[in-house]
């Protein structure tokens, strides 16, 4: 009985250093976005974009601390910034750049052109389930924040996987997965987001990607998959951002 029991003990400790392991790897290699909303004040929007690119290229022009600013430009946060940081990891934030030059910066010059700050989200990118045919080079982005419900994941993630093959077979398109690192119960579990060269991409029909679903999946799977999609997603809050102002 000791015996089973010290080997019982062995292969769990391999176990846990396994994990570890595995759980080290992720965390070098993630890409997380940090992102920080803002309202300036009315008639201030200018120089608001002006004072944040200047302190962006002071401080933040390179590596896990590169930052860019993007402007929500359709639905209820109309007129919002998003200021985006990374993609970087959350060992990298212990080291993000921090200094009295730093500070004053901000607060002499980014500062006083904000009327109030709004949440400080972080999002973690799926590469398993995002998918990008070329270079990107987009202007606009649609954003699907999507309200899961609980438990039902898994089912999100073997759907998309199968999107996603379906986008590889046609061999076009943008689509980026994000998963929300502090869920708040408030709607935005996961955001999908689509690059577009402008607002005439919203007037293209391109097809869709039913066929190669089906092509992949089976006649009339296409459907089911617009079914489950139903059942999983209390809502869906789609924006429209102007990126890299």
């Amino acid at each position: 009985m000791k015996t089973k029991i010290n080997l019982l003990s062995t292969l769990l400790l391999v176990g846990l250093l396994f994990t570890s392991f595995v759980n080290a790897q992720e965390k070098e290699t993630y890409g997380m976005a940090e992102l920080s909303f803002m309202m300036p004040k009315v008639g201030m929007e200018i120089a608001f974009e002006n004072a944040v690119k200047e302190h962006n290229n002071m401080y933040h022009k390179e590596g896990p601390y590169k930052a860019s600013l993007d402007k929500i430009i359709t639905g209820e946060q109309t007129g919002w910034y998003a200021w985006l940081m990374g993609p970087c990891t959350f060992t990298d934030l212990d080291k993000r750049p921090v200094s009295a030059a730093h500070d004053k910066h901000w607060d002499d010059k980014v500062s006083p052109t904000i009327a109030k700050y709004g949440s400080n989200e972080y999002w973690k990118h799926n590469p398993k389930l995002s998918y990008q045919s070329g270079s990107e080079g987009a202007k606009l982005e649609e954003i699907w924040f999507l309200d899961l419900k609980r438990g039902d994941y898994y089912r999100f993630k073997e759907l998309m996987t199968k999107i996603k093959g379906a986008f590889e077979k046609k061999g076009d398109g943008h689509m980026h997965v994000y998963d929300n690192q502090f869920g708040e119960n408030n709607g935005r579990d996961v955001a999908v987001v689509w690059g577009m060269n402008g607002w005439a991409d919203f007037d293209k029909d391109n097809g869709g990607i039913k066929k190669e679903y089906e092509e992949m999946n089976g006649e009339g799977t296409w459907q089911n998959a617009m079914d489950e999609w139903e059942e999983i997603t209390e809502s869906i809050v789609r924006q429209v951002w102007k990126i890299g102002i």
